[in-house]
């Protein structure tokens, strides 16, 4: 008896990891620098390899009272989630690596935003969005693992 209980423990438990994260709720927000019990060396710095902060640039003065957001994008084996997300300028969009095995995958900007960023597993690429528009992102060679994002 005590078996089956542990076995359907362990197998909720797997269940709440396969589980993706409604991200409609945009005042939540996920830790995003290692305040997940990741340890230093997981954390993906700020910054790209030329120490210039992933931020396009943007007119202050067309800015209204705003508080600028977080939001998170979701990279898993085959899926990613959200596919179609809108936000405000000066907002900050995270991509997560959450494959539950260790793996790569490089994010790709079909807008030429930044050079193909590669995502090591439990780590996360920002990027500050100060230009409204359309923006489409994938990652090969998975066919459906794309995202567009509307700046508005």
């Amino acid at each position: 008896m005590k078996k089956i209980i542990v076995l359907l423990v362990v197998i909720s438990l797997l269940g709440l990891g396969c589980t993706t994260q409604d991200t409609t709720d945009q005042d939540e927000q996920v830790p995003v620098n290692g305040e997940n019990n990741q340890s230093d060396e997981d954390i993906q710095p700020d910054e790209d390899l030329n120490g210039e902060d992933n931020v396009s640039e943007f007119d202050e003065t067309e800015l209204e009272e705003y508080t600028s957001k977080t939001h998170n994008i979701f990279i898993n084996s085959f899926y990613i989630s959200p596919k179609v997300r809108e936000i405000n300028r000066t907002d900050t969009v995270v991509w997560r690596n959450q494959k539950k095995e260790p793996g790569i995958f490089t994010l790709k900007s079909e807008d030429g935003l930044w050079e193909d960023q590669r995502i090591s597993y439990g780590r996360t690429f920002k990027y500050t969005f100060n230009e409204t528009g359309n923006y489409s992102f994938y990652i090969p060679p998975y066919s459906g693992m794309n995202v567009t994002i509307t700046v508005k």
